[in-house]
């Protein structure tokens, strides 16, 4: 059945602002986990300031564009990756959720589809792959900030890889094993010979992605990671600047970019690739 436009346009914006307010959440998160502070019960509140949030000032991106970008008691500003981030996570709910659907050859299909139906399936593909990218973007930005990667952050994206593997059984166990390897091998060394203090984490991080997605779509890891590192390190020689953070943004941003590419992407880039070949 062919779905009306309307109702694409609707679920997609459902979509983005069911997306945008999980990496709402995400976000807090980000700053607070490493600074060892709760983050279930307390209320959001003004880094500035300390003022509560109000409901009105926490809808994901309106609030920000409403408010133009500044806290509405005293002034002091918001940080635009905030923003940026809600931003990613409800346009990568929007992509998570038309690729789990698609009838498309080379998307996966779930052991769900055989006992429940074709929704449930999909819909727990579509839960995997979109939670999966949000437990990287957790691990990411922490590295980013603090150089370090959490153990509860490993743990989460553990279980939710555990369930991406129920999710995708088309994927065998020795693809699932070569995927594990194929990329966490070079990011270890990269973390044993670097003259900066680049957590193992990482490398556990990318093993437990291509456990669950496995060794082909893991290939188009490599390419856009390259990419994304040598534009930053040319950034880096350009303005001539020794930041601490940098040999971290580095690494980290370049895996996330290249495994979000790889969980979304990674089937349909395999399938075209194997049939133009």
């Amino acid at each position: 059945m062919i779905l009306p436009i309307w109702f694409k346009i609707i679920m997609s914006i459902f979509l983005f602002f069911l997306g945008a307010s999980v990496y709402s959440f995400l976000n807090v998160v980000i700053f607070r986990v490493p600074r060892g502070e709760e983050f279930v019960k307390t209320r959001s509140h003004c880094p500035g300031c300390g003022k509560l949030l109000s409901p009105m000032e926490l809808v994901p991106v309106v609030s920000y564009v409403c408010l133009g970008g500044k806290c509405k008691d005293c002034g002091s500003k918001i940080g635009i990756r905030d923003v940026l981030i809600e931003t990613f996570g409800g346009l990568n709910c929007i992509a998570s959720f038309w690729i789990s659907f698609s009838p498309m050859q080379g998307i996966s299909q779930s052991l769900c589809e055989v006992w429940v139906g074709d929704f449930y399936g999909h819909f727990l593909t579509w839960l995997a792959m979109f939670a999966m990218v949000g437990a990287l973007t957790v691990i990411c930005f922490i590295q980013i900030d603090m150089g370090v990667v959490k153990n509860g952050t490993l743990i989460a994206l553990l279980v939710i890889c555990v369930i991406a593997v129920f999710a995708m059984p088309e994927v065998d166990l020795s693809e699932r094993l070569i995927g594990a390897l194929c990329l966490s091998i070079f990011v270890a060394i990269g973390t044993l010979i670097s003259s900066k203090k680049i957590p193992f984490g990482l490398a556990i991080a990318t093993a437990l992605v291509g456990l669950a997605i496995g060794w082909m779509p893991m290939l188009v890891v490599a390419l856009p990671a390259t990419i994304v590192a040598a534009i930053v390190q040319l950034a880096f020689l350009a303005i001539q600047k020794k930041k601490p953070a940098g040999k971290h943004f580095k690494l980290s941003f370049a895996l996330w970019v290249g495994l979000w590419v790889a969980i979304l992407f990674g089937n349909m880039i395999t399938t075209f690739l194997y049939g133009a070949f």
